[in-house]
């Protein structure tokens, strides 16, 4: 194939595997972050092809972020997703690959995350991954083998359609693979704007810099050597102090000029800066995330630190740390691995006074004590006091399934935080006195309400309590001596029936955590008097009813019951929660909402998805004025009451699949309205009111699967609107005039009677448009082939495409005879992917792109194709039920990848022998084709089906066959 370019002019090289559609890509961070991710996602060809594609960058450039974009980008489009961060350092770790094959396959199943019982491989799934199509992101991978390890050495373990993204430094990460077939695409690094920009984003909160300050930023920047993190980390740093601190900062930085090595671009002289300048409480946090509890809860992490303020999600912690959108702690790897150079540095020459200690620093450091013998992990399984003699200083402890035994007394002055999962039933210290705990994780351990741990360690400063999967759980202990727990976690304790009373005495609770829990089935009365409550999930619970003395929880801020399927009543105290500002019921049996709802003045998102046995919404819904997001799909609910046009916050209103007659005519009132998605909604009929024109920002329209007959010719004052979906809308006879913002537009309807007017619509990336279910008409070939002289009862008619950002186009369109690519004055379709025109007649398609990608071709009378030979991209080419008679020219299609033929009678081939790139070969039911020549030269065949013709039985067939069912016997 020959070489391609992208916009930037470097090389890009064409990679297929199997026959399957993939692509690789290893990105880079920059500035406009958007405009990059849509570069990465063109490159990604979603339309569908055979790509494989990989994108590099150096360190500290942001590959990870921009792969994160693209991930969160697409993700909707695929079956299943997985994000799987940080390869390299997960390796490192024992179990590390096993843990990351665990988390792609729980990931794509969608199995219970938590379970750590759970070692199937990736080749146990290979079946089931076959058949989808799935995104998965390999982040940091060095190694090959690794890659292999995850997605396999020829990519054939995912199905059709699916794409793979890898961020790597090394740039043979992809050297298992043909690297005939292993394209590359680089981003040009941070230009003098972009690092400017970046550097006033973190410095300043805004774009641009502050008059006294440019002189200094512009210095700053230079010296940064305009590395994205560099950016960041010294943009962040410098928030907020003064001009002295500013000058201060130039002077160390010019006295430390950066390194010129590209790997790392200054960023070691650069964190020795910033490092020096932190307190001593900045860098016992910084060292405390960058070591050991970075990806943690911030909320719960808080707790280690004393006195310590967190920002809320998002924010800064300090130039090094951040709480991501999850309130998780984010530190980027290089400043991890910069952390944890200075705590080894530091904590070398004296193991007693670090503050963390794990099994295995244990080990090592007993190993090096005098007197004491080489230690093996298997000797820690049970500890006493004299193994922990060394660290009196310690204040957080992570241990795995070890026992204790003998006399702790005064061992544990300064433990904070005790990590101790899979703990055995056991507890056989004596005196375990812990004063300074505030943390105890006791996940996935063999507990019950009798374990005698809850009598004999004394902890009676404890904030957080973690039972996650603590399945032996009958009950729940005594709470009386926890009277300042904050945060307690009891999420899958599958065999939990009961909360105790006492839990009524945490005055201080604001989490709790009882998610699939799937056995309880009520919650005690005294729950009501947790008055700090402020987050309460009951999702995946047996929970039947909710206690009126819910109604005291003023301060309850979220309320989630996601998949309580049980639950069939909700007290009317609900509405006494003013704090409430989320409220899930999704899949419960409620049948009502208490009349009052109107009272929970502070909700800003309330589910009721799948709540099949709710049938009306209260009048009183109108009052809540803060409501931003309404989801009632799939319930039984007919209309929306007419307050519905009090909502003027509400932005997302969701009524899929539910049995909506007629939108309310006061929905013109929602001014602020973004998203109104009512597909699959069979009831909904007639037109569209007029009123929807007050829906300025408006920006997705989806209906498809409904009744409605028309939309109003107001729909085009609606400038904003991205995604109109009218797919099956089968009662439309036309569409007005559509806003030239429009991005995607599906439109099918076998009543349509005119083409709708579309030559404003500059901005269109998706187009597809029918006038029937063209899906219908598609093989077998019992259904009639179609005749070119068929008589119309519409006009025949031509289509014009000229609408340059193009990217999928998809037409069948009955009355289209003709299909015209212009006019002159537009520059061709470089961005068209997918071409799929049926119905078009003979010789009307002789101006494709020659950019195309995918051409189909669907039961349609076009006998001949003229200028196939000028597709010089051309991918995949389908062709089915067609009266077509030959494909002059195909064989100078170097670039073919894909070839499927079906129910075409009337076809005879060319010589194929130059398709030296193709991977898959179908010829069904072609009854004229008895011989195919050149097939014995298509060496790069991975698939091949010939099938119901002459051709099937010839020896020039049986030869090729066995030729690929030896390179690929799997297929």
């Amino acid at each position: 194939m020959e070489n391609m370019k992208d916009e930037a002019g470097q090389r890009t090289v064409d990679m297929r595997a199997s026959d399957r559609n993939y692509a690789i890509a290893a990105v880079q961070n920059l500035v406009g972050i958007d405009d990059r991710a849509k570069q990465i996602t063109d490159l990604l060809e979603m339309e569908g092809n055979d790509e494989v594609r990989i994108i590099g960058g150096t360190d500290g450039i942001g590959k990870t972020t921009l792969a994160k974009a693209v991930y969160d980008r697409i993700s909707s489009c695929f079956d299943s997703c997985s994000f799987l961060a940080e390869v390299e350092e997960t390796t490192q770790s024992s179990g590390g690959m096993q843990f990351l094959q665990n988390k792609l396959i729980r990931d794509i199943l969608e199995r219970d995350h938590e379970d750590p019982s759970f070692d199937e491989t990736i080749k146990d799934f290979v079946d089931i991954f076959c058949e989808m199509k799935v995104l998965i992101v390999v982040d940091a991978v060095e190694k090959p083998s690794d890659l292999h390890a995850i997605v396999g050495d020829q990519l054939h373990w995912f199905g059709p359609g699916s794409r793979v993204i890898v961020t790597s430094q090394n740039e043979e990460i992809l050297e298992g693979y043909d690297s005939d077939k292993a394209p590359t695409y680089k981003v040009s690094e941070l230009d003098d704007g972009q690092a400017f920009e970046l550097f006033c984003k973190h410095a300043f909160r805004m774009q641009s810099s502050m008059p006294d300050y440019d002189g200094l930023s512009n210095c700053i920047v230079d010296a940064t050597k305009k590395l994205p993190l560099a950016v960041e980390v010294i943009g962040s740093f410098l928030q907020g102090k003064s001009i002295q601190e500013w000058e201060n900062m130039e002077k160390a930085m010019k006295a430390r000029p950066m390194s010129s090595q590209k790997t790392m671009v200054g960023l070691q002289e650069l964190l020795d800066i910033c490092y020096g300048e932190l307190d001593h409480r900045q860098k016992d946090i910084y060292l405390d995330i960058a070591c050991f509890i970075s990806g943690v809860d911030a909320r719960i992490a808080s707790y280690m630190w004393p006195n310590c303020y967190l920002p809320s999600s998002g924010c800064i912690l300090m130039p090094l740390a951040k709480i991501g959108e999850n309130n998780e702690l984010q530190m980027h790897r290089l400043l991890r691995c910069f952390g944890k150079r200075i705590f080894k540095q530091e904590g070398s020459g004296d193991p007693s006074s670090r503050r963390f200690f794990t099994q295995d620093m244990i080990r090592k450091a007993m190993n090096r004590e005098k007197g004491i013998g080489e230690v093996e992990a298997r000797d820690l399984c049970i500890l006493t006091s004299v193994n922990f003699a060394f660290m009196p200083a310690i204040s957080f402890l992570k241990l795995d399934g070890a026992e204790v035994s003998g006399d702790f007394a005064g061992v544990f002055p300064s433990l904070r935080w005790l990590c101790w999962q899979r703990f055995p039933l056991d507890f056989r210290a004596e005196n375990f006195v812990l004063r300074e705990l505030v943390i105890l994780d006791l996940s996935w351990s063999k507990v019950t309400e009798e374990w005698g741990g809850w009598s004999k360690i004394k902890m009676k400063k404890l904030k957080v309590l973690n039972l996650t999967g603590c399945s032996d759980l009958l009950f729940t202990p005594d709470f009386s001596d926890y009277k300042d727990l904050e945060i307690l976690i009891l999420e899958r304790c599958s065999h939990l029936v009961k909360l105790d009373p006492s839990i009524g005495n945490l005055k201080h609770l604001v989490y709790l955590n009882l998610k699939f829990c799937s056995q309880l089935n009520w919650l005690p009365v005294e729950l009501g008097c947790t008055t700090a409550l402020k987050e309460l999930f009951i999702d995946g619970t047996s929970v039947r009813q909710i206690p009126i003395s819910i109604g005291n929880l003023k301060q309850l801020e979220i309320l989630s019951g996601l998949n309580c399927f049980p639950l069939t009543h909700l007290p009317s105290s609900i509405c006494y929660l003013t704090a409430l500002s989320e409220f899930s019921l999704e899949g419960a049996k409620i049948s009502k909402l208490p009349s009052s709802l109107g009272k929970l003045q502070k909700l800003r998102r309330l589910s009721l998805r799948d709540c099949r046995c709710l049938e009306k919404l209260p009048y009183s819904i109108g009052e809540i004025g803060s409501l931003e997001e309404l989801d009632i799909s799939a319930t039984s609910v007919s209309e929306l009451p007419d307050s519905i046009g009090n909502l003027k916050s509400l932005k997302v209103l969701r009524m899929d699949s539910s049995f909506i007659r007629a939108f309310p005519g006061q929905i013109g009132y929602l001014t602020k309205l973004e998203e109104l998605h009512a597909s699959w909604c069979w009831s909904l009929k007639g037109a569209i009111p007029h009123d929807i024109k007050g829906l300025h920002c408006l920006r997705s329209l989806t209906l498809g699967h409904s009744s409605i007959s028309s939309l109003p010719p107001a729909i085009s004052t609606i400038r904003g609107l991205h995604t109109l979906d009218l797919i099956q809308c089968d009662e439309i006879e036309e569409l007005p005039k559509l806003p030239p913002s429009l991005i995607c537009l599906r439109v099918s309807s076998e009543r349509m009677k005119a083409i709708p007017l579309l030559e404003d619509l500059k901005e269109l990336e998706e187009l597809c448009l029918s006038d029937g279910d063209w899906e219908a008409r598609r093989p077998p070939s019992k259904l009639p082939m179609p005749e070119s002289n068929v008589k119309r009862t519409i006009d025949k008619q031509s289509f014009s495409i000229s609408f340059p950002r193009l990217r999928k186009l998809e037409l069948s369109l009955s009355q289209v005879i003709k299909l015209k690519f212009g006019p002159t004055d537009i520059p061709p379709l470089k961005r068209l992917k997918t071409l799929t025109p049926p119905g078009l007649s003979c010789r009307d398609v002789s101006e494709l792109p020659k950019k195309l990608l995918a051409f189909k071709l669907y039961h349609s009378p076009i006998e001949e194709i003229e200028g196939l030979e000028g597709l010089e991209a051309l991918k995949r080419l389908d062709i089915s039920n067609c009266k077509i008679q030959n494909l002059n020219g195909i064989g100078q299609i170097i670039s073919l990848r894909s070839l499927i033929l079906s129910d075409c009678d009337d076809l005879s081939l060319p010589d194929l022998s130059n398709l030296k790139s193709l991977n898959v070969l179908e010829i069904i039911r072609c009854k004229k084709i008895s011989q195919i020549e050149g097939l014995e030269k298509l060496t790069s065949l991975e698939k091949l089906n010939i099938s119901e013709c002459p051709a099937e039985k010839s020896a020039q067939v049986q030869d090729a066959l066995k030729y690929v069912m030896a390179r690929f016997p799997n297929t």
